[in-house]
């Protein structure tokens, strides 16, 4: 037994699925596509919270079925969703075959048993390999196993009344239907299949006016969720969260520099986790760079819903303390989170110039920009010093100066050279990588911050 969902189509169940709620098949509809039987929704809500032991008067055959609780729009209104979403007719077919021939691609087309001469057999056409003589063989091409089955699949569905299950005494079907639709069971038994491509398929060749209908009703009916909740909306969140969990983690920083050498340099520290983050390309996309950049494209990703995980990464001076107090409020999605650079203990005391002459200050959190992060020597200017730190103004936000590292193109390529050499094997992965490490694991610890 079970708690049982229908898709159909017209009059035809085309899809089903018990105990649970089909998310990825709830994001072809929304919210305004809802019906329901206002008094049997309301009298099943007042049954699950255990206000009414029973129906009373109310009796639930009194309601047609598909009238009680689901979702419904026309076939055009899905067919156009499901574009939007990527899932186009003809791109799904391509993509199905493709998957049939990987999963047939071991398949042995001689030393038959008798078992399959006599039940029949379905093998696909391969040119490279040996023909058969088989007669019982149907040898056709994955294109052709995935037309006949969709066919057959909508023919199946013209008969209600018969169990899905046992199509194989479908008294309809000739041997070469049954084959292909055993074959196309792939597409829809496998609970790790999109059923998205298959549903874009069979809905290519209808009436783009016939209604398609999701029936929730004995989902409603056993307590998963009450009437007056946005199924739709809560599925496509849940595909949201999916994709937040196992997509790519967007890491947008200050400028195309830094995005560069951190990608780079994560490969070299923790080539174990790299691979799990982006670094969005400012070269490639032309996108403005700085602190303020960062603050607007973190929002207008969020704005804009993207699903992935992002993590907006801004240095450790004035202007990204200020970036964070800006981000602080309104509150961001919660896949989204921003940091700062850690602080540096040679950046406790460091050289710097300012209207009162030259100085050694604390620079953690008012002048470390990314090029501080690749360890000393790489700061270390032609004079033999390190690269002095040129006050520049404060700032009001957290009234505190802000400070840039001077003759940054010297050091820029020093950082660059470091790296070509350790990609190369010729630098140790030593003790001055520590704080590209730490900031490794800021954007670890960030990415799981949920």
């Amino acid at each position: 037994m079970g708690d049982y969902w229908h898709l159909l189509l017209g009059d035809r169940q085309i899809r089903s699925g018990k105990n649970e709620t089909p998310a990825k098949l709830m994001t072809v509809f929304r919210e305004e596509d809802k019906y329901q039987h206002a008094e049997w929704a309301r009298r099943t809500d007042e049954v699950n919270a255990g206000g009414e032991a029973g129906w009373d008067w109310f009796e639930e055959e009194n309601v047609d079925q598909r009238e009680r609780f689901g979702y419904r729009t026309t076939v055009q209104t899905a067919i156009t969703r499901l574009k939007l979403m990527g899932f186009d007719s003809e791109r799904c077919r391509q993509e199905m075959i493709k998957e049939l021939e990987e999963l047939h691609v071991d398949d042995p087309l001689e030393e038959l048993s008798q078992d399959d001469l006599e039940d029949g057999l379905l093998l696909l056409s391969r040119p490279q390999r040996r023909a058969g003589s088989q007669e019982n063989c149907y040898r056709v091409s994955a294109e052709e196993v995935i037309s006949t089955g969709v066919a057959t699949y909508l023919k199946r569905a013209e008969a209600p009344d018969w169990e899905w299950s046992k199509y194989d005494e479908h008294p309809d079907l000739t041997e070469l239907e049954k084959l292909c639709l055993s074959d196309l069971d792939y597409f829809t038994e496998d609970p790790e299949v999109d059923p998205r491509p298959l549903l874009a398929l069979i809905l290519a060749s209808q009436d783009p006016q016939a209604v398609l209908q999701l029936d929730l009703s004995d989902l409603l009916d056993a307590g998963y969720f009450e009437s007056s909740e946005a199924v739709s909306t809560e599925a496509l969140q849940q595909l949201r969260d999916e994709m937040a969990s196992s997509g790519p983690i967007i890491v947008i920083t200050e400028g195309k520099y830094d995005s560069r050498v951190l990608g780079r340099a994560l490969r070299l520290v923790r080539p174990d986790i790299a691979s799990y983050f982006t670094f969005w390309d400012l070269e490639e996309t032309k996108a403005a760079g700085g602190t303020d950049r960062v603050v607007a494209n973190l929002r207008s990703f969020a704005a804009a819903g993207v699903m992935n995980r992002v993590v907006a990464l801004v240095d450790n001076d004035a202007a990204g303390l200020a970036a964070l107090k800006t981000l602080a409020n309104p509150v961001l999605p919660k896949t989204y989170v921003a940091r700062n650079l850690p602080d540096l203990d040679y950046a406790r005391a460091y050289p710097t110039r300012g209207p009162s002459g030259p100085s050694l200050d604390d620079i953690n959190g008012r002048a470390c920009s990314v090029e501080f992060y690749f360890g000393l020597d790489c700061l270390i200017g032609p004079d033999g010093n390190p690269v002095p730190i040129q006050w520049t103004s404060l700032n009001k936000s957290v009234n505190t100066w802000q400070g840039e590292l001077q003759n940054k193109r010297y050091v820029e390529e020093r950082i660059d050279a470091l790296l070509d050499a350790t990609e190369a094997g010729q630098v140790q992965l030593d003790e001055r990588w520590d704080p590209l490490r730490e900031i490794a694991q800021i954007l670890i610890d960030a990415a799981q911050s949920r």
